[in-house]
């Protein structure tokens, strides 16, 4: 089934924000494994649910779960 999820390709410009905040993240971590990341990953799954176009209804269903 993950073989037929389709995965965008995007130009370096639309990585950078991801990177900086995965980057981010590293470091908190690196300084303080407990450290409090989810405001990083909640930006995180923001833009990832801009590179697919959900609506409103697509993302609450995602963040609701099975």
């Amino acid at each position: 089934y993950v073989e037929s999820l389709p995965i965008p390709e995007i130009s370096k410009a639309r990585q950078r924000p991801f990177v900086r905040l995965v980057d981010d993240i590293l470091a908190a971590r690196d300084a303080d494994p407990d450290a409090d990341v989810a405001a990083q990953e909640e930006e995180i799954d923001r833009l990832v649910y801009a590179l697919y176009g959900l609506s409103d209804a697509e993302i609450a269903a995602v963040e609701r779960g099975p």
